[in-house]
């Protein structure tokens, strides 16, 4: 039986299309694309109606992590517009959110510019510079960043709930070798999740032992006590030998 959720982006910047390319390509998902029908779905949990195409990915720059780039690549996908509707034929760069990933996949459009070889260039140089500006950006809304290892794993000293959209969360207690951002003890505790359901399936799974840097934030989702920060993107733990790397960009 195929499982099917509709995905939510958890709450932070979302590109629009006013916006220019480096803020474009954060999009979950930007690909190039042939489009092969108008008024259609490849997506059984998504009727076929206005508004709606399939296209063919010619080409994927980024994709979620549950599906990756690979995954994404010469596959047919159903495409929410956000504006005016395409010609049968027409080959577009699409910059998308997620939306159902059931059987297939159906993605909201953000925005689409036409395939150019500038156009093309540019959306790849911009996938290129993503990684630094999303590291800096998660710098600079941190709370607290450490270098240091994760001394224990143990359950959560915090009700979840026990619901199906529960993080699931066990608790990380990190001795602190260096304060690159923040002040802290000697002892951090990082809550982090081990739902494998949206959205908490990418979050880093932490465990005894590990070293690295941890950029850390206050626990919103439980509204958990302030002594309790959490690292729930991918990009959150980091190895040490990123250390010199992010004490630059902290400098800037």
């Amino acid at each position: 039986m195929t499982k099917m959720y509709l995905l939510r982006k958890r709450a932070g910047r979302m590109p629009t299309e006013t916006q220019g390319v480096d803020e474009l390509v954060e999009a979950s998902y930007v690909f190039k694309s042939t489009v092969t029908q108008l008024n259609a779905s490849n997506e059984p949990a998504v009727r076929p109606g206005p508004g709606l195409i399939v296209a063919h990915v010619d080409e994927a720059f980024r994709a979620s992590p549950s599906v990756g780039v690979d995954g994404l690549r010469g596959r047919d996908v159903t495409i929410l517009l956000a504006g005016g509707a395409p010609a049968v034929g027409d080959k577009l760069l699409v910059f998308a959110e997620e939306w159902v990933y059931g059987a297939q996949i159906a993605v909201r459009e953000v925005a689409s510019r036409k395939v150019t070889a500038r156009a093309e260039r540019e959306v790849a140089e911009a996938v290129e510079r993503l990684p630094v500006r999303q590291l800096k950006a998660r710098l600079d809304d941190a709370v607290l960043v450490v270098d240091g290892e994760v001394e224990s794993i143990g359950p959560s000293p915090v009700p979840d709930g026990a619901t199906l959209r529960s993080p699931n969360y066990q608790l990380a207690v990190v001795r602190v070798e260096s304060r690159l951002k923040g002040d802290s003890g000697e002892r951090v505790n990082v809550l982090f999740p081990t739902s494998p359901a949206p959205p908490w399936r990418t979050a880093p799974r932490l465990r005894e032992h590990e070293t690295a840097v941890f950029i850390l934030r206050h626990e919103t989702a439980l509204d958990a006590p302030p002594e309790f920060l959490t690292a729930l993107e991918p990009g959150d733990v980091r190895p040490r030998e990123m250390l010199n790397e992010i004490r630059s960009l902290l400098r800037q």
